[in-house]
């Protein structure tokens, strides 16, 4: 069965390592209307991120009109969504409705929400992406003319879409936000086209330099492609869109996005016997090879070898997105400097803890460290006694090993737990 278990992990880290081989072009697929359409906005964002030297690959379904409520029902959405393989679905709902409150409780989440399920249900690594739009230039035309106003509008729109993004975790493309800060800082670049709601080309423009500093988490400002832009108005567009995400990732979510795991970990060494400290990120499944053809799937195994030499110690940690795979060597000393736990007459107690813990050797202490589960030295005390109290109130609950020198010059290592 164990061995069994171990093909399969090879198996599945493999097919995720050929896949991430053959997948390195970001793939992003946009839902939304006219407001995604207009001016092919997929197709500006692909033209910045290839003169960036990043590979895409971008498709979109974006009928005029368009609502989320209409894209679960539409066949044409619902098999983009089911073919997987999106690095990134953007959704942008009618340009009205996440300002509507609280007309948007019933017409946009519920819809939101399946589309976010369906896109997991596809690919549990694909993220999801809303796009944040513009208010109307003079605020909500489907109000009755004067009763609302652009800020009023734009206001509603940024709570509309954060609410519904903070809630499915997912990330939130400012778009909205940033041609706010253009309106302020540069009223004379003109973002609307003549009917005062759509895009023009500079809108769209910088919507799409909005979706590459999200996306990429990285500045667009100095990007070659300007089209039908001057130089001025295109720097400070990129300039703007780069700050509006950069200056606030966490408000955009955009630290949800990384689902790569990396493989990492530390050791604590007692003659032949190994702790193992784990310290990979967002890995669920965990194989290590010990080197000497034994291995476990633990998060934090222990180990002794029987034999002495160097030995490669190799941990696969993985996700269902990614796996990552680190390798160190370890030595073990002849029968000299072999130290058997079995042997050592030391004594710790009480463990678990909430408070004191006592030690009892056989054999003076000399010296007596403290590290956590990630390796990091946290106390270290030199003595020469045979009995030591310590007080473990500065230690937050948790596992810890304590690694004792004894006056003979033999090491120990012991697992507490403090409640």
């Amino acid at each position: 069965m164990t061995r069994y278990l171990f093909l399969l992990i090879a198996l599945i880290v493999f097919n995720v390592q050929l896949s991430n081989a053959q997948q390195d072009t970001l793939r992003i697929l946009f839902l939304g209307n006219s407001f995604t359409n207009a001016n092919n906005l997929p197709s500006v964002f692909e033209q910045l991120a290839i003169s960036a030297g990043k590979k895409v690959y971008v498709e979109e379904n974006s009928p005029g009109g368009y609502t989320l409520s209409g894209h679960v029902q539409n066949p044409i959405s619902l098999q983009k969504i089911a073919n997987g393989h999106w690095d990134f679905v953007i959704m942008q709902e009618q340009s009205q409705i996440p300002s509507w409150i609280p007309d948007r409780d019933t017409l946009m989440y519920p819809y939101a929400i399946a589309l976010d399920s369906l896109i997991h249900a596809a690919n549990v690594c694909s993220r999801s992406l809303f796009f944040m739009t513009w208010a109307h230039k003079n605020g909500d035309l489907g109000l009755p003319v004067g009763s609302d106003t652009y800020e009023g509008m734009q206001q509603r729109l940024r709570s509309g879409y954060k609410t519904i993004a903070d809630s499915l975790d997912a990330a939130l493309a400012p778009c909205g936000w940033a041609w706010r800060t253009v309106r302020q800082q540069f009223p004379d670049i003109e973002l609307y086209a003549s009917d005062g709601y759509h895009p023009s080309f500079s809108g769209t423009y910088l919507a799409a330099c909005t979706f590459f500093a999200c996306i990429f988490q990285q500045s667009v400002a100095g990007n070659p492609y300007m089209p039908n832009l001057g130089h001025a108005d295109a720097i400070a567009l990129q300039t703007i869109a780069s700050q509006t995400v950069l200056d606030s990732l966490n408000v955009w979510n955009t630290g949800l996005y990384d689902p790569e795991t990396n493989a990492a970990f530390n050791f604590v060494q007692n003659g032949a016997q190994f702790y193992f400290i784990n310290q990979s990120t967002k890995a669920v499944n965990y194989e290590w090879q010990f080197g000497d053809g034994n291995h476990s799937q633990l998060q934090h195994p222990s180990y002794t070898y029987q034999d002495t030499g160097y030995f490669s110690v190799q941990l696969i940690s993985s996700n269902d997105c990614s796996a990552d795979t680190i390798t160190q060597q370890v030595y073990i000393a002849g029968s000299n400097g072999l130290v058997r736990l079995e042997n050592a007459e030391l004594s710790i107690f009480p463990n678990p803890t909430r408070g004191n813990i006592y030690l009892q050797s056989a054999v003076a202490i000399q010296k007596l460290s403290i590290v956590n589960i990630f390796g990091e030295l946290l106390f270290q005390l030199d003595t020469n006694k045979n009995k030591l109290q310590m007080d473990t109130h500065f230690l937050a609950k948790g596992v810890y090993w304590i690694k004792i020198e004894l006056a003979n010059g033999t090491q120990q290592i012991k697992k507490i737990l403090v409640l």
